[in-house]
């Protein structure tokens, strides 16, 4: 979930630790405890929300967004333990999680753990001493200070990031591609030269991981490829450049996977070389066809990467379809376990080939497959046509 700046700026916005108007969801069926802690966290300097129950609780954080909550635990309804499941199960993701603080009289020292277990921060036990309770208040509202501060940070990173892998040397040629992303920016990385020959260079990488750091990396071999290209330096001397810079200047944990083809649409082949990705589709008059398998080791994990037969070259025809994609597609899991990747995976590419349907049809495939769960990978697909 993205970072909602505006929604910042609305509230009040930043004016130094502990001096930002917050806003605190008080959910209690005991109306003289109510009246007792808005009176109190007024003086406080706060704004006050009320609830008589959790479901009005809920409804109350879906419509108010509140900064922090203070919860019951015994009311009627909805219990303040189930409010609080329902609060953390629709805020899952979010960049800086609303604190539950329980304000409770039990004594029972399961009921008490039950009240962390189900996503609780915190509990006070009634009655509660004011000095404890400000102490409390204003260090779970540092915390939610300091997220927010994180959160714009990396949003302005990422915005950063995306601009950089806004390469103006890109060539869409005779190409389309969809990526969808698990969050803002992606690892997976796709690219597209010509040379003065008119042979077109395709590069469709897929970082370790997904996200801000694996997105890092994408604008190191951007460069790379992209001045190797207008140099006139061939495939081989592009992959060994690429694999000793991630080699020598990212962590050694990082590596990238790829699928490279250098297509000569005048000879009428293309050359293929994968380093550690799933074959490539090739679609020709209807029929789909398997391109290699993987021959080269994934590109930063050795310095010096053996290169020895690693090329497959296929003969390609006029009208043919190439497609390339990251593990994000092959690997979409349904419920059962099983993989996207497949015979899943032919009868869709064919079905885009053959009617020239959006890519976005690839999308709506993998969503309907994994059914309720999250997409966990980043999913990118190339189109090339000859």
């Amino acid at each position: 979930m993205s970072f909602d700046r505006g929604a910042l700026r609305r509230k009040g916005g930043f004016t130094g630790m502990g001096e930002k108007l917050r806003t605190v969801l008080v959910v209690d069926d005991d109306p003289l405890a109510r009246l007792h802690l808005e009176r109190f966290l007024k003086r406080e300097g706060h704004a006050v929300l009320m609830a008589f129950d959790g479901q009005q609780g809920l409804e109350m954080y879906r419509a108010k967004s509140p900064d922090l909550v203070l919860m019951d635990v015994m009311m009627p309804i909805m219990n303040g333990h189930e409010a609080t499941r329902r609060i953390r199960a629709e805020s899952v993701g979010a960049d800086v999680p609303v604190p539950v603080i329980f304000l409770t009289g039990v004594e029972d020292q399961e009921m008490l753990a039950e009240c962390l277990r189900c996503g609780g921060d915190d509990f006070i036990s009634k009655p509660f001493n004011h000095v404890i309770l400000q102490a409390r208040l204003n260090a779970w509202l540092r915390r939610v200070e300091l997220a927010e501060k994180i959160a714009m940070d990396r949003e302005a990173i990422e915005n950063v990031i995306l601009k950089m892998r806004k390469d103006s040397r890109f060539d869409p040629f005779s190409m389309r591609f969809i990526m969808t992303p698990v969050e803002k920016t992606t690892g997976d990385l796709v690219l597209s030269a010509r040379d003065e020959a008119g042979i077109q260079y395709v590069l469709l990488g897929d970082f370790t991981g997904h996200g801000l750091v694996a997105a890092v990396c994408g604008p190191l071999v951007s460069d790379i490829f992209h001045s190797m290209v207008l140099k006139g330096c061939s495939s081989l001397e592009i992959l060994r450049r690429i694999n000793r810079q991630i080699h020598d200047r990212l962590p050694v944990d990082m590596f990238l996977t790829a699928s490279f083809i250098a297509l000569d649409r005048q000879a009428g082949r293309m050359t293929v070389y994968n380093a550690g990705m799933h074959p490539l589709f090739l679609c020709r008059r209807g029929m789909g066809l398997s391109g290699p398998a993987s021959r080269l080791m994934p590109l930063g994990i050795v310095r010096d990467i053996p290169m020895d037969d690693v090329e497959e070259v296929i003969p390609v025809e006029a009208g043919d379809q190439i497609y390339c994609y990251s593990d994000g597609v092959y690997e979409t899991q349904a419920p059962d376990g099983r993989f996207f990747g497949g015979e899943n995976l032919d009868r869709v590419l064919s079905g885009i080939a053959a009617s020239g349907a959006p890519l976005e049809s690839i999308h709506h495939a993998l969503v309907q497959f994994r059914g309720d769960d999250d997409q966990r990978d980043d999913i990118t697909l190339v189109e090339l046509t000859v």
